[in-house]
């Protein structure tokens, strides 16, 4: 036992204890919000020809805004705490606006508030040392990690997910079920593909019909010919009795048909061309966006969709065992930074349609169109504070924001390594509540509370760590050097 402490003593020399949700929340500031404002940087009215285009990101260190406008550099969390402020820094942004091509206006101006973590790199207190932090107000023990919203210290639980963009397999009574939760940037949407007892795949995913059949869609994903169908899958005989079973229930010839068969559902009572159109916008953003949006990228969606019938198949003959949902290699801890990634991504989808509106209804009353008639940046700000202040969350989850208690050193450490299951605690679900072997020395197998919330509230072990968000972008170069990717 005394070597054990020893190896823990070292570990946190070198170590914060929660470092990864500062990591974590660094990441979302300088990389996630400048990605996201960027992918959508280009803001197109429904009514006339008018464009806004963001440019210039810029996130400024926590300021405070006066009474009288006024805006001063010098804040730091302790005011924030004795006025009842919350401790925030501007998001800046140079905005043109254009119509019909023409530039009307121009100007650098706030676009919103980001709320900002104690010790994180925006935070005033970086850097600073013992004597500076005493001068402040802080504690200099204190390790941060956490927000101060209304003067009132916040902090923002570990969720415990499913493991995105991981294909899982499962039995659903006699029906094999295998299913992925595809996910780009805070979009999730889940692809959900059905093996029925009769042979006959069933597949859907955001915004498509109810029980398309699975050889539809790879019809409009480009398959044509009866080869490519069979040389897709293995060559293993149950495999490919099912393959010839629903390619014998294929009755649609061409593409344009497949197309025009979910066209119906997307765009009904619409022109060819349209729901053409409109089926080509639902494949290439809903369905797996994780491998991507673009046309080049819906033959490795068909391929992909083809490892999940796959598996679906040998699973209802025997071949395979189900997926283990409980299981931690099937389990994802969503830090702070990724948690506000998702709610600042719907906010800033907000902000977008209320500058939409705003720029349709001064055309409606032919008043002259501003950038500051255009922009509200109250629009992001109250969505993420009313998030902060609630605990209610994108994707519907709901006690992501607590209160930080104080009620000795350690608590703050506990509060911020504690982890949070998504599942519903009034429901038993016996198995998600108990130890599982997987979590041994990621997950404490004790310290749990007792009630409705037993074994889905957890904390961390003490020497575990949570990894931040990796894009895994020269992964891809990396295998086909490797010879071990194949296009």
């Amino acid at each position: 036992m005394g070597q054990g402490w020893e190896l823990i003593k070292a570990y946190y020399k070198e170590n914060n204890a929660i470092q990864q949700n500062i990591d974590s929340y660094n990441q979302f500031i300088f990389d996630k919000v400048p990605k996201i404002i960027q992918e959508n940087s280009s803001i197109l009215s429904r009514v006339e020809d008018v464009e806004v285009r963001l440019n210039n990101i810029q996130i400024l260190h926590p300021q405070l805004v006066e009474e009288d406008g006024s805006r001063r550099t010098d804040f730091f969390p302790m005011e924030a705490r004795l006025r009842d402020k919350t401790y925030t820094a501007p998001l800046f942004a140079d905005i043109e606006l254009y119509r019909k091509g023409v530039l009307q206006d121009t100007k650098r101006t706030a676009i919103g508030e980001l709320p900002v973590m104690l010790k994180s790199k925006l935070c005033n207190l970086c850097g600073l040392k013992e004597d500076d932090l005493i001068k402040a107000g802080e504690d200099p023990k204190d390790l941060g990690g956490y927000f101060v919203v209304n003067g009132v210290e916040k902090v923002l639980v570990n969720q415990e997910v499913l493991a995105s963009d991981k294909i899982m397999v499962s039995m659903d009574g006699n029906k094999a079920i295998s299913e992925v939760l595809s996910t780009r940037g805070a979009f999730k949407g889940k692809v959900k593909l059905v093996r029925n007892p009769n042979g006959i795949l069933e597949i859907s995913f955001p915004s498509s019909p109810k029980k398309l059949k699975f050889f539809v869609l790879l019809r409009a994903l480009g398959f044509k010919v009866k080869e490519e169908f069979i040389n897709a899958f293995e060559k293993i005989p149950e495999v490919q009795n099912d393959v010839l079973l629903n390619y014998s229930r294929l009755s649609l010839e061409s593409e344009e048909e497949a197309l025009d068969q979910i066209g119906k559902y997307v765009a009904p009572g619409q022109i060819l061309a349209y729901r053409l159109k409109r089926t080509y916008e639902i494949i290439d953003n809903f369905l797996l966006p994780h491998i991507g949006q673009s046309e080049d990228k819906r033959n490795l969606k068909a391929y992909y969709l083809i490892g999940m019938a796959q598996r679906a198949i040998e699973l209802s003959y025997g071949m395979r065992e189900e997926d283990d949902r409980d299981s931690y290699h099937n389990k994802r801890v969503e830090l702070s930074g990724k948690l506000l990634e998702r709610e600042f991504m719907q906010a800033f989808n907000y902000f977008i349609n209320d500058i939409k509106f705003q720029i349709d209804r001064n055309i409606v009353r032919r008043r002259r169109l501003k950038i500051n008639t255009i922009i509200r940046p109250d629009v992001i700000t109250d969505r993420i504070m009313f998030g902060m202040a609630t605990g209610t969350w994108a994707g519907k989850l709901t006690g992501v924001s607590s209160f930080f208690t104080r009620y000795n050193f350690m608590n703050p450490i506990i509060e911020s390594r504690k982890v949070k299951s998504t599942l519903d605690s009034s429901r038993e679900n016996y198995e998600a509540r108990s130890v599982h072997g997987t979590a041994w020395g990621r997950v404490c197998p004790i310290e749990t509370p007792d009630g409705p919330n037993c074994g889905l509230i957890k904390n961390l072990a003490i020497m575990a760590r949570v990894t931040t968000d990796y894009e895994g972008n020269d992964l891809e170069p990396l295998l086909r050097k490797l010879n071990v990717y194949e296009k």
